[in-house]
C-alpha cells in the first residue's frame, strides 16, 4: 500500500453548510446591502452605544466623499492608527467607497515606526486617535501627506460603559487636522462611485513582520478579503441574528477576515472591544447576548481566572474560537466544562488572510484533546527543504494555497519570489505535521519570528533599534516561553568596551522606541554572540541557552 502523503484540500462537508461564492464583489457592497435591507439592525456596538447599519453605511459615505474633495481616489494609500472603535469601521468603509486603500497599523507603534509605514505605502492621508496626534503630524507633515483627522473615540459612547483610561482622556482640539465628527455631521459633496475590479485591486496593505528588518506590506485585494470572509460565514453558519465579540484588532488580520467582514456579510452585528479588559468583556457578553467571536488563548484564560467569572451570564455563546497562538487542550476543557461551549482551535497568517486558507477546527471535523489546529480551509502541503511532500507523521513546512492567498509584498519583489510561487502556493515558514486522520500540528517556526499575544514581532526590527543605543555593541534577541502570552522577547546584548548600561536603561530605552508588546521584557548581558564560522548570528544557540 503506498504511503499517505501530507497533502490535503478542504472539503464542504466538514462545515456547517458549503461554501458560497462571494469574491466578485467589492468589500463595500455588502455593507450597502445590509444597509437597503436592514437599514435599522444594529452594525455596531462600541462602549455601550449602538450604532445601525443605515448610519454606518451614509457616514462611511461622507468619509468617502471627503477623501475624495481631497483628489484622493482608486489606488490611492490612506492610514489609520485606530483602536477597535465604531470610528474606525466607519473609516474603513469610507477608505474602501472611495476605492482607495486602506493601511491600517498598530496604535502602539512609536514614531519611526509610523514613518516608516507611511512612507514605504505611499499614504497620503491618515486617521489617527486624537491623543496621538502630535506623534503623528509631524510624520504626516513630512510625508506632505494631504490631510490628517483625528477621532476621540468617546465622542460614540453611553454613560454606562466602562471606558478605557487611554480613551477616557478629554477631547483634543488639534491644530492642524480634521476633526472626525466634523466629517460626518455634513455633507461632504457627492458619494465617489469608482469602478472596482475585486480580483486586481488592492483593499488593503497590512503590515506584517518578517525576519528579515521592518514590516512588509501584504498586499490584499476585495476578492481575497471576501473569499476568506464568506468561508468562515458558511463554516459555522453564521447569520443576522449573530452578535460578535471583536477583540481582535482591525490593524490585525483577524479582526477583519474573522469578525468584521463576516458580520457584515452576515447582516450581523459587532461589539468592538478597545482593549481586553476581563472583567468589561465579560460584561459585553452578558449585557448584550454575544454570540460568536475569536480571541487569542490569553484572552480566554484571562476571562476564565477573572475573579468574578462565575457572577456573569454566558449562555448566550454559540460558537468561540481562539487564534493567534497554540490553543493549550487544558484551556479547551476548562472552557467547554465552564461555559459550554466548544473552544475551537485555528491557526492562520496575514498573507493567507487568517482562514482563507486557514487551519481550523470545524462543526464537522475536530479532534479533541490531542492539540490539533484542525484541517485546512484551502490547499495545504506539508514539504521537506526540497519543496517535496513528507509521508504523514513526518514534520515539515506548511505550504498553503487558496483564494484568499495575497499578492505578494508591496514594492517588495526579492521576498515576494522567496515565498509565493507562480501557482499560487505559499510558504508559510512555519512546521508541523499531519496525523493519519489529515488533522495538522504546530511544531516550531523554520523562521525566527516571535508571536506574543498573537503579535508577529520580528528580531531584526527589534534588534536595529537596539543598535541605536550608545552602550549595545552587537544585539540579538528571541522568543522565550510565556504562561500568558504565548512568548515574549528576550534581548542578548554584547555592551561596548567601557559603557555601561543597565538591564533597566535598556528596557527603557526600547519602551521609547517601539511598541510596547515589541519591546524586550528580558535582557542578559554576554561577552559574545555565538556564531557559525562565516559570522552568521545562531540564534539556536541563545535559544538552547535560555533553556538550560
Amino acid at each position: 500500500m503506498a504511503e499517505a502523503l501530507s497533502h490535503q484540500k478542504f472539503d464542504p462537508s466538514w462545515g456547517a453548510v458549503p461554501p458560497k461564492d462571494t469574491a466578485t464583489t467589492p468589500v463595500f457592497e455588502f455593507l450597502r446591502q445590509a444597509a437597503r435591507e436592514q437599514p435599522e439592525k444594529d452594525a455596531l456596538i462600541f462602549l455601550h452605544k449602538t450604532t445601525s447599519y443605515k448610519e454606518l453605511d451614509q457616514c462611511s459615505d461622507r468619509i468617502a466623499a471627503w477623501l475624495a474633495s481631497l483628489g484622493l481616489g482608486k489606488g490611492d494609500k490612506v492610514a489609520t492608527m485606530l483602536p477597535n472603535c465604531t470610528q474606525h469601521v466607519m473609516v474603513i468603509y469610507g477608505i474602501l467607497k472611495a476605492g482607495c486603500t486602506m493601511v491600517p497599523f498598530n496604535v502602539m507603534l512609536k514614531d519611526q515606526e509610523i514613518r516608516y509605514i507611511c512612507e514605504q505605502s505611499g499614504a497620503k492621508a491618515i486617521f489617527c486617535l486624537d491623543i496621538l496626534a502630535p506623534m503623528v503630524l509631524p510624520v504626516a507633515k513630512d510625508l506632505g501627506m494631504l490631510a490628517a483627522a483625528t477621532v476621540h473615540a468617546t465622542d460614540f459612547s453611553e454613560p454606562t460603559a466602562k471606558v478605557p483610561p487611554l480613551l477616557a482622556m478629554p477631547k483634543q482640539d488639534v491644530e492642524g487636522a480634521v476633526d472626525f465628527m466634523e466629517i460626518i455631521a455634513s455633507d461632504q459633496g457627492p458619494v465617489p462611485l469608482p469602478e472596482i475590479d475585486p480580483e486586481n485591486d488592492l483593499a488593503c496593505l497590512l503590515y506584517t513582520s518578517g525576519t528579515t528588518g521592518f514590516p512588509k506590506g501584504a498586499m490584499i485585494t476585495h476578492c481575497n478579503y471576501n473569499h476568506a470572509a464568506g468561508l468562515l460565514v458558511d463554516l459555522i453558519d453564521m447569520d443576522d441574528t449573530d452578535r460578535l465579540y471583536m477583540l481582535f484588532p482591525l490593524f490585525h488580520v483577524a479582526g477583519q477576515t474573522l469578525i468584521l467582514f463576516p458580520a457584515v456579510m452576515a447582516k450581523a452585528t459587532c461589539a468592538a472591544i478597545p482593549m481586553f479588559d476581563p472583567e468589561d468583556m465579560l460584561d459585553l457578553i452578558q449585557r448584550f447576548k454575544l454570540t460568536f467571536g475569536f480571541a487569542p488563548p490569553t484572552a480566554y484564560i484571562g476571562l476564565l481566572n477573572h475573579p468574578s467569572f462565575a457572577k456573569f451570564d454566558l449562555s448566550s455563546l454559540k460558537h468561540t474560537l481562539a487564534s493567534g497562538a497554540p490553543v493549550p487542550p487544558a484551556l479547551q476543557d476548562e472552557w467547554q466544562q465552564k461555559v459550554g461551549t466548544y473552544l475551537y482551535a485555528g491557526y492562520g497568517c496575514t498573507e493567507s488572510t487568517a482562514c482563507g486558507p486557514g487551519i481550523v477546527e470545524m462543526v464537522n471535523k475536530k479532534k479533541p484533546g490531542c492539540g490539533a489546529l484542525g484541517v485546512c480551509t484551502g490547499e495545504v502541503k506539508v514539504v521537506d527543504e526540497n519543496g517535496k511532500i513528507v509521508p504523514r507523521g513526518v514534520v515539515g513546512e506548511f505550504v498553503l494555497r487558496g483564494e484568499g492567498i495575497v499578492q505578494g509584498y508591496w514594492q517588495n519583489q526579492e521576498e515576494t519570489d522567496k515565498l509565493f510561487t507562480s501557482d499560487g502556493w505559499w510558504y508559510t515558514g512555519d512546521a508541523g505535521y499531519m496525523d493519519e486522520d489529515g488533522f495538522l500540528f504546530f511544531v516550531e517556526r523554520i523562521k525566527d519570528l516571535i508571536v506574543a499575544s498573537g503579535y508577529n514581532i520580528a528580531p531584526a526590527e527589534v534588534e536595529n533599534y537596539l543598535y541605536q543605543h550608545p552602550a549595545v555593541l552587537e544585539a540579538a534577541v528571541i522568543g522565550v516561553p510565556d504562561d500568558y502570552r504565548g512568548e515574549t522577547v528576550k534581548a542578548f546584548i554584547v555592551p561596548k568596551p567601557n559603557v555601561q548600561a543597565s538591564e533597566q536603561d535598556i528596557l527603557a530605552f526600547c519602551k521609547e522606541k517601539m511598541a510596547a508588546y515589541k519591546a524586550p521584557k528580558v535582557v542578559e548581558f554576554i561577552d559574545e554572540l555565538p556564531k557559525n564560522q562565516s559570522g552568521k548570528l545562531l540564534r539556536r544557540m541563545l535559544r538552547e541557552r535560555d533553556s538550560q
